[in-house]
Parts: structure tokens; sequence; C-alpha cells
């Protein structure tokens, strides 16, 4: 006669299963519903400038010279305004950028770069860091003004290209 220990856990793992794939309130509880879609903010034309770079002419109240090859870091939005990417310095870099809800929020990141090692990297590593830090901006199509905490501006931003 052969044991029925086999058979009765099978059974018993077969009643966990149907138990888990209920939902979560029971038998005759509705359904979870789906989450609500989350409302897309429309672009700020003023912040993408129709996809042209922006040029960082200020980091924390200093001003940005540009390096041997006359190259500043820069800022680039996508039209719809959900990425950005540009020059930090030494590296390019891109990722994702956030209109939020309120009037001219904006959050930047996660942000990827390129691994270049180049002799002078703190101007790069200041301004990722800084990308970092924005909540804010201000943008009026000729000048970029990012912030944190609206307060003083982290950095500003001049129009490039025609």
């Amino acid at each position: 006669m052969k044991s029925g220990l086999p058979r009765l856990l099978t059974l018993l793992g077969l009643l966990q299963l149907a138990a888990c794939a209920q939902s979560p309130g029971g038998p005759g509880a509705p359904a979870a519903q789906p989450p609500a879609p989350t409302t897309q903010v429309a672009a700020d034309p003023k912040l993408t400038a129709q996809a042209r770079p922006w040029r960082l002419v200020e980091l924390m109240g200093q001003p940005v010279k540009p390096d041997e090859q006359g190259r500043v870091p820069t800022l680039i939005f996508s039209a719809d305004g959900a990425s950005v990417s540009g020059f930090a310095g030494c590296n390019s870099f891109s990722g994702q950028a956030t209109l939020g809800q309120g009037p001219q929020r904006l959050r930047l990141g996660p942000l990827a770069a390129t691994l270049r090692a180049c002799p002078d990297m703190a101007l790069e590593q200041a301004y990722l860091r800084m990308l970092d830090q924005v909540d804010g901006y201000f943008a009026d199509g000729r000048q970029l003004h990012l912030h944190r905490a609206r307060m003083a501006p982290l950095a500003r931003f001049e129009q490039s290209g025609p």
C-alpha cells in the first residue's frame, strides 16, 4: 500500500495557489481598480527651445568659461520635454526630464553619461551634481535658469544657435 502523503502535499500546494489567486478581499469582493492615468504635462516651448542646445554660462553663481576647444556644458530638451541630453564638459549624457504639475516644475534624471576620462573633471562633476538637484526652472526663450526650492538659480544658460 502506497503512502498518501505525497498526494496530500500536492493537494495542499494546489489549495494554497488557488487561495493566492483570489482577489485580496476574498470571494465576492470587488476587483482592484486599475491605477488612475497620470496627466501628461505639456512641454513648455520656451524650455524645449525647438530642441536647440542651451549653453551653460553660470554655475552656482560663478561664470563658466569655454574649454580649450571652445566648448561649454550644454542641455538639450526633446520637443516633448520628456528627455534631456547634452555635453557635461568631458562626457555626453542623457536621461529623463519630468515636467511637474505646478508651474515651472522640473526634475531631471536618472541621467547616464559616457565614461571618458579628461584632465580636469571638476566642472563636469559640479554640473552633473547640479542637474540632480533641480526641481524648477524659468525660461524666456533666450535664457534658462534652473532652480532648487525656488531659490537663487543653480545654473543659468543662454540659447545657442539661430
